[in-house]
């Protein structure tokens, strides 16, 4: 971005779309989306899936619309941007739990989750504690983690059909796209106030509904 075009601020606020927007999500995710999952919940696992997902969600824009919005000091500021990078591996083992949860059964359900759940939390624990986080470790795990999901998703199709696998692929393209962006920065649209970075957030949260609507369709009610 050229110095001499500065971000358009909101009173002390450096990026008031990027918190506006993830803040909304987060409001709606809590007041609305997790809500909704749990009345659709026909069984115990579903319901347990529903409370994961809804949380991971919740998180993400919770965390996302506080980094971008509190002017924090230089220390906390790299603190939360750390947390708010470790946020990723909590929405992908979000998502992936209520899949694992119907897709799968019995010791390969087990197996998956405990690995699942391994490799967020190395993640998380790399990004927040190390110093200077390795890209291509961070990287390794998310890809790890991504193609774990992708594995689920053949079963999956067997239990619920194909349309579910469909809308989780769809997300998947979204979220990767918008990580291209971001990666790229590119296209730099208003760079003041919309640009590629904006643009990532509002593909974050596209990319999120159709996940949700997988949850809420398919997998809640799933026997």
């Amino acid at each position: 971005m050229p110095m001499d075009l500065p971000r358009i601020s909101l009173g002390r606020m450096q990026n008031p779309v990027r918190g506006f927007l993830h803040g909304g999500a987060a409001l709606i995710a809590a007041a609305l989306g997790i809500p909704l999952l749990l009345m659709r919940a026909s069984s115990a696992t579903a319901l347990i899936g529903g409370l994961v997902f809804g949380l991971a969600l919740v998180a993400l824009y919770v965390t996302s619309a506080l980094y971008h919005t509190i002017p924090w000091g230089t220390v906390w500021k790299r603190r939360m941007r750390r947390l708010d990078h470790s946020m990723i591996f909590v929405l992908i083992v979000g998502t992936f739990t209520p899949v694992a949860l119907v897709g799968l059964d019995g010791t390969v359900r087990l197996a998956a989750l405990a690995i699942g759940w391994t490799i967020a939390v190395v993640g998380i624990v790399h990004q927040i504690m190390t110093k200077t986080p390795g890209m291509a470790l961070s990287i390794a795990l998310k890809a790890t983690l991504g193609w774990l999901s992708v594995l689920v998703m053949i079963p999956l199709a067997h239990t619920l059909g194909v349309m579910p696998v469909v809308l989780l692929a769809i997300g998947g393209a979204v979220y990767t796209v918008g990580m291209v962006l971001l990666v790229t920065e590119r296209p730099r649209l208003w760079p003041r106030v919309f640009s590629y970075h904006e643009l990532f957030h509002v593909l974050t949260i596209v990319a999120s509904t159709f996940h949700f609507v997988v949850a809420y369709r398919y997998l809640m009610i799933a026997s």
